[in-house]
C-alpha cells in the first residue's frame, strides 16, 4: 500500500451496465458510501442486449478471468433476482478445413488449461442434429461452458448493491467529472453537484465522453431471438469463426474519415451461434461493426446472420424470428478490458470498461480486483496487464 494513500468514502460510480453495477456492489459491500447514477435504465444497453452466453471458445488469459466471474455469479444465484445461471456445452463447428485447423488449436488451447475439449464424429453430430450441413468440416465439444439472462444478471448486481446500501439514481446523467487542484471532487449532474473523493467511470461506450484520454470506442452487435425451437438441440451451437480479442478491438477503432466515406459499418466479426433458452427458443446471433453511436447503421445484419445461419444449419429455414435487437459495446484498441486509475492529474478517478464482446464474463472479476485497489490501494496483479494506461 502507498503511503500516501487515502480510502475514499464517497465514491460516485457512473453507468448501470455489468460494469457499474459490479463495481457498485463489490464497493457497497466493502463499507463505502456509494452512489450509482445511470441516465437511462439498469442494463439498457449491451448489458441487457447480448446473448448471456460464458463460453470458453476465447483465448486462455479470457477464459481465467471468465472462471473468476462465474464463481462470483454464484454467490448471487440464490438471490432475489433470479437470472437463470446455468452449466452448458457448445459445439463448436467448422464450414472448412481452415476453421477446422483454427478450432483445433483452440480446443488444444483449452486442453492445456484444463477445459475439456475433443473432437466429435461428423456422423455423432448429425444424428443428434440432423438440421446441420452435412459438408461441414468438423466439431468440437466444449465442456464447462455457461449461460444466464444478462438483463436479470445485471439487475441483481443492482440490488445486491442496493442491499449493501448503495443509492441508486436512475434518470440521472452525469455530465461532467470535477477535478480541482488534480484530485477529484466528484460530478456535474443533471439534479446537480455531487460531491465524491472518488468517481469510478463505467458508462461502456460513453465513458470517453467523461475522460477524453480513455481509449474506447464502440461497436454494434445484433442478436436475434426464434420462436420455440421444434427440436432439441444439446448444446450452444458456433460456428467457429469469431476473431480473438485483439482483432476485435483492432477493428472497432473508431473510423477515420476515409473510412465513413467509403462505408466504414461493415463487420469485423459475424459468427451463427444458435443458443437454446429453457424456455424453448433460442438467441440467434452475432456479430460487431465499428459504430458511430447514434447513426443508423447496420441494417443489414439481421439478414447477414440468418444466412450464415442457414448455411450452418439449412434444417432450420422454418424457425420464426420473433425479435431482433443490437447493444453497442464499449470497445479498446487490443479488445480486453480497462481497469485501474484514469492516470496523472485526476487522482481518485478509476475507469471499469471497455469489456466489449467478453463483458458478462469479465466485469465481475474486474470490478473484484478494482474495489480492492480501491478501498485498499494495492494494485491485484490480475490487473497488470488490464491498466487504462497500456495504451
Amino acid at each position: 500500500m502507498s503511503k500516501s494513500f487515502r480510502r475514499p468514502t464517497e465514491i460516485a460510480v457512473v453507468g448501470a451496465g455489468i460494469a457499474g453495477c459490479t463495481i457498485a456492489w463489490e464497493l457497497a459491500r466493502g463499507g463505502a458510501r456509494v452512489t450509482l447514477l445511470e441516465r437511462d435504465a439498469i442494463a439498457f444497453h449491451a448489458s441487457g442486449r447480448n446473448l448471456g452466453l460464458l463460453l470458453n471458445q476465447t483465448e486462455p488469459g479470457v477464459v481465467q478471468i471468465m472462471q473468476s466471474s462465474i464463481a462470483i455469479y454464484r454467490e448471487l444465484e440464490d438471490g432475489p433476482v433470479s437470472f437463470g445461471l446455468r452449466p452448458e456445452r457448445q459445439m463448436l463447428v467448422a464450414a472448412d478445413e481452415a476453421q477446422l485447423l483454427t478450432t483445433r488449436g483452440r480446443a488444444d488451447e483449452l486442453s492445456r488449461i484444463g477445459v475439456v475439449a475433443h473432437e466429435v464424429p461428423l456422423a455423432e453430430l448429425l444424428r443428434d442434429c440432423p438440421q446441420l450441413n452435412p459438408d461441414l468440416a468438423g466439431a468440437y465439444v466444449v465442456e464447462n461452458a455457461w449461460a444466464l439472462d444478462p438483463w436479470p444478471a445485471t439487475v441483481a448486481f443492482a440490488e445486491a448493491a442496493r442491499a449493501a446500501g448503495a443509492d441508486l439514481r436512475i434518470g440521472v446523467r452525469a455530465s461532467q467529472v470535477r477535478i480541482s487542484g488534480g484530485r477529484i471532487g466528484g460530478l456535474v449532474t443533471d439534479a446537480g453537484i455531487l460531491a465524491a473523493d472518488a468517481v469510478v467511470l463505467a458508462s461502456g461506450p460513453w465513458l470517453a465522453e467523461l475522460w477524453r484520454p480513455a481509449r474506447v470506442g464502440t461497436g454494434r452487435g445484433w442478436v436475434l431471438r426464434t420462436g420455440p425451437l421444434p427440436f432439441r438441440l444439446p448444446w450452444i451451437l458456433e460456428e467457429m469463426t469469431w476473431p480473438d480479442q485483439d482483432e476485435l478491438g483492432r477493428g472497432a477503432l473508431s473510423p477515420r474519415l476515409s473510412e465513413v466515406a467509403a462505408g466504414y459499418d461493415r463487420p469485423v466479426a459475424e459468427a451463427m451461434t444458435l443458443a437454446p433458452m429453457p424456455e424453448g427458443d433460442a438467441l440467434l446471433g452475432t456479430s460487431l461493426s465499428p459504430s458511430l453511436r447514434d447513426t443508423f447503421e447496420g441494417i443489414d445484419m439481421p439478414r447477414r446472420i440468418a444466412s450464415r445461419a442457414l448455411a450452418a444449419a439449412p434444417g432450420i429455414g422454418d424457425l420464426r424470428i420473433t425479435a431482433g435487437w443490437f447493444g453497442l459495446r464499449p470497445m479498446t484498441p487490443d479488445g480486453m478490458p480497462i481497469a485501474g486509475p484514469a492516470g496523472p492529474g485526476a487522482e481518485g478517478l478509476f475507469l471499469h470498461g471497455g469489456h466489449g464482446s467478453i463483458g458478462m464474463m469479465s466485469a465481475p472479476a474486474t470490478a473484484r480486483w478494482l474495489a480492492r485497489e480501491i478501498l485498499k490501494g494495492a494494485a491485484p496483479p490480475e490487473l497488470a496487464v488490464l491498466r487504462p494506461d497500456r495504451f
